[in-house]
């Protein structure tokens, strides 16, 4: 059995200091987001009523050669059905992909990653499914076919399909997760109902979310771990306390102008001109139709950072509004973690994630954690790669042993 240091405070913050660990530039992935011409509206817009059970497939089609994956022995797209994470009752349509492995499946079929990507945007343009993967994120879903696992990939609700993509709410993304598990494993393909839920940035909180949501809302599936790289810890003290937003990464910028839009869109007594400066103004008008790419460079063009796009006290007051739906729902887990920190990330501080580790350790989740020296927000997906397939494959066989945090 593979073993994970779980030093998650004191080493890892030891490190950190010995490594001079000091902002970087975020290094961000080069993609296309030119949107599909091919039937992508078609595709992406169901036609009247959405049935109301959750993870059914509502179609499917093979996933262009340009848009799947070098290990992919099978691509495809899919739309199916979710619940609709902004009111909770009412369905909605989800796209994603699923990638399956080259050669037989076994016997019960492949065993599932779920893989919740990080942040590409707001923008209907700015799904996964619809553009070609940036070589980091292709690299990774190829470590996990030539593992052995089929990968599915969900866009979250919002994006490519209508309606507003709701950034922060971990109950939607944590639906839009689990339902296409749900979708991916429903027996039209060999996949079994193993599920290991992994996922980075944004993905990482989607991926937590899921692990706490599934015992209630996917008790079908089975969930044998949760993997997340660049956890982002949005609590109630980081954001109070402003360390939270104490980063000047530009894509910290831009995510947190994707907050103030997407609230700003679900609450319409809650103006953007109440929210952002004039300078944030800029960047809020251009989250609508612009991928994380041109926000970022929009941010670093203007010098903007957090406390010159919000006004002040503002993002106290966003983080207070439906705070129960951008919360984890439990700080315990019912299935073992594996989180991997990248000391010098900018994005998701590493203290922050620290504190989330600690947290979740003393409610009694079982947390390994590995901290990768040099790496930043990027850096850490490769970096933590190999020991996050191991971490899967221990699960996998109900290995559960040895360096998790105690309560």
């Amino acid at each position: 059995m593979r073993h994970y240091a779980s030093y998650f405070w004191l080493t890892a913050i030891a490190l950190a200091l010995s490594a001079g660990a000091t902002p970087m530039a975020f290094a961000q992935p080069v993609q296309s987001v030119a949107a599909l011409t091919d039937g992508y509206s078609d595709f992406y817009r169901w036609q009247g009523a959405v049935p109301g059970k959750p993870g059914i497939i509502l179609r499917s089609e093979p996933l262009a050669a340009a848009l799947s994956v070098a290990e992919a022995g099978e691509a495809l797209r899919l739309l199916y059905t979710s619940t609709n994470g902004i009111d909770q009752k009412s369905s909605v349509a989800v796209s994603g992909a699923l990638f399956l492995p080259k050669g037989q499946a076994p016997a019960g079929g492949w065993p599932l990653v779920n893989w919740a990507h990080g942040t590409t945007g707001i923008a209907d343009r700015c799904a996964p499914s619809t553009f070609a993967r940036s070589q980091r994120d292709s690299a990774y879903i190829n470590a996990w076919l030539k593992a052995g696992f089929a990968v599915a990939s969900t866009d979250y609700q919002g994006l490519g399909t209508p309606g507003l993509h709701p950034y922060s709410n971990y109950r939607a993304a944590s639906n839009s997760v689990l339902d296409m598990a749900r979708a991916a494993s429903s027996g039209r393909y060999p996949i079994a109902r193993s599920v290991i839920i992994v996922g980075h940035s944004q993905g990482a909180g989607a991926a937590i979310a899921a692990g706490g949501y599934a015992p209630d809302y996917a008790p079908d599936l089975h969930v044998k771990a949760v993997i997340a790289t660049g956890v982002p810890n949005l609590s109630r003290e980081a954001i109070e306390s402003g360390l939270a937003w104490s980063a000047t990464d530009s894509m910290v910028t831009a995510a947190y102008a994707m907050i103030g839009y997407e609230l700003s869109h679900v609450h319409p007594d809650l103006k953007p001109v109440d929210v952002f400066t004039p300078a944030g103004l800029e960047l809020n008008n251009r989250v609508e139709n612009q991928c994380l790419p041109a926000l970022m460079k929009e941010a670093a063009d203007r010098g903007l950072d957090p406390a010159r796009t919000f006004k002040p006290g503002m993002l106290a007051r966003l983080w207070n509004m439906d705070v129960a739906l951008r919360s984890f729902p439990t700080e315990q887990l019912a299935m073992p973690l594996f989180i991997g920190i990248g000391l010098s990330d900018t994005a998701a501080l590493p203290d922050t994630t620290l504190k989330l580790v600690t947290d979740m350790c003393r409610q009694g989740s079982k947390v390994a954690v590995r901290a990768y020296r040099g790496q930043d927000h990027n850096g850490v997906v490769p970096a933590a790669t190999d020991d996050a397939i191991h971490f899967a494959q221990d699960a996998q066989r109900g290995e559960t042993r040895g360096a998790f945090c105690q309560p």
